[in-house]
């Protein structure tokens, strides 16, 4: 997911709706302790599969991690 796909499905909200994290089919979410964005990142896959990703280091890709 892109941040501008992130913000077309959020952009009718209130700016107080509570961000939470939670795997694919959880029945309850954790709170975000925190939002970071790396710039040294390496994405090795853009599929939604449950499976990790992102390297968070040794790339030139930027992301953004919601930590929980």
């Amino acid at each position: 997911m892109r941040l501008r796909e992130l913000m077309d499905q959020v952009k009718n909200l209130p700016p107080d709706t509570l961000v939470c994290a939670a795997e694919i089919d959880e029945a309850f979410g954790a709170n975000i302790a925190g939002i970071e964005t790396i710039d040294s990142a390496r994405i090795e896959s853009r599929k939604p599969d449950g499976t990790e990703a992102v390297e968070l280091a040794n790339g030139n890709d930027k992301v953004v991690v919601i930590r929980w």
